[in-house]
């Protein structure tokens, strides 16, 4: 099915039957279906949304699924350097030169490290501003015509909603 076959098929009903169905809802509701593909081509649209919407979520499923092993493999990896690192210091080697690896323990540098960002003074902050859209709507409305070059109208559109029983 195509969707620009059907819209033909659609805008000739219309244009044959003109205002046969202006006050009988029913009635054009009832000659779409029957005339043209509209209903059956929405059916395969909802469908089609209702398989990929599930194919989103077992993606996402999938991918926190991973990252939860990838958090378990980045930690057992840790929990191994540390056992190395503790069999190294126990027998008192700064290096040891394997076939597999050469291996050194070394002291890195102290380092500051922010506990609590909601803490710290502005002083010590960078500006992340973020656009206050209470204060914008606000001041200026979609229908001025002066708005500053920062602000742009997106026009109105339609919005599709789909509710399932």
């Amino acid at each position: 099915m195509r969707i620009d076959l059907t819209l033909v098929q659609v805008n000739a009903l219309k244009i044959m039957l003109g205002d046969e169905f202006e006050d009988d809802e029913r009635g054009w509701l009832d000659a779409i279906e029957g005339e043209t593909d509209a209903f059956e081509l929405i059916r395969t649209l909802l469908n089609k949304i209702e398989d990929d919407e599930g194919a989103a979520a077992e993606l996402k499923e999938q991918m926190d699924n991973r990252k939860l092993r990838k958090d378990r493999l980045d930690n057992r990896v840790s929990k191994y350097r540390d056992a190395i690192m503790a069999v190294m210091e126990c027998a008192g080697l700064d290096k040891l030169a394997l076939p597999e690896a050469t291996l050194s323990v070394r002291d890195i540098a102290a380092k500051l490290v922010v506990n609590d960002p909601t803490a710290v003074p502005d002083e010590f902050t960078t500006p992340n501003p973020k656009p206050s859209m209470d204060a914008i709507k606000a001041a200026f409305s979609p229908d001025n015509d002066n708005l500053p070059n920062w602000l742009r109208v997106e026009p109105a559109r339609p919005s599709l909603t789909v509710r399932r029983k």
